[in-house]
């Protein structure tokens, strides 16, 4: 299998990173941060913590540059490492911790004025949209912002979420086919008015 050019740049400015460049440091935080602050803000509403958390995954990064595993995707390997952050600030946080926080906490907003503009922007069929939006579960919406807005494959999806690859298929096909379904008593609704 050929590796892209893409993986080769990352692995080559990830070892650069191990190696000890400061440079290499610096472009991977101005590549990756505002991916990691928008990912990091749909865990927890306090964007404060989600800025120490980034904070303290480049601090790592960082201070464990010589120990940290091989990749040729670095966004991924950070967006992981930022959720893992999170979960473990929020669980820490909480009072109580017999809730599985991977299943919560996770929250997105359609972009419910782009998907209108060809409809009208009628605030009954917005209201309904994000409605829709609404029913699906956070692992739903999870996966429809890692594919759709951060532009992941399955593999990396799957990895992100600590699941394998055909749950992360069949998670999105679900979700999927639920707003399928919302779209569609959206689209009846358009041609009834």
């Amino acid at each position: 299998m050929r590796t892209s050019r893409r993986a080769m740049t990352e692995a080559k400015l990830w070892n650069l990173l191990k190696e000890g460049s400061h440079e290499a440091l610096e472009t991977i935080y101005r590549t990756h941060i505002q991916s990691l602050y928008d990912y990091g803000n749909r865990f927890s509403v306090d964007s404060a913590t989600v800025e120490d958390c980034i904070q303290e995954l480049f601090i790592h990064l960082w201070d464990n540059r010589e120990s940290i595993g091989e990749t040729d995707s670095i966004k991924p390997y950070l967006l992981i490492s930022l959720r893992r952050k999170i979960l473990k600030t929020i669980k820490r946080n909480r009072k109580s911790t017999d809730v599985e926080l991977s299943d919560h906490y996770f929250d997105t907003s359609l972009d419910i004025e782009s998907i209108l503009i060809q409809f009208d922007s009628d605030t009954e069929r917005k209201e309904k949209l994000n409605s829709a939006f609404n029913t699906l579960s956070d692992r739903q919406k999870e996966i429809l912002y890692l594919k759709y807005y951060s532009g992941m494959d399955y593999e990396e999806i799957s990895n992100q979420m600590d699941v394998n690859y055909q749950s992360a298929r069949n998670l999105l096909h679900r979700a999927i086919l639920k707003l399928a379904k919302y779209m569609h008593l959206l689209f009846i609704l358009f041609l009834t008015k």
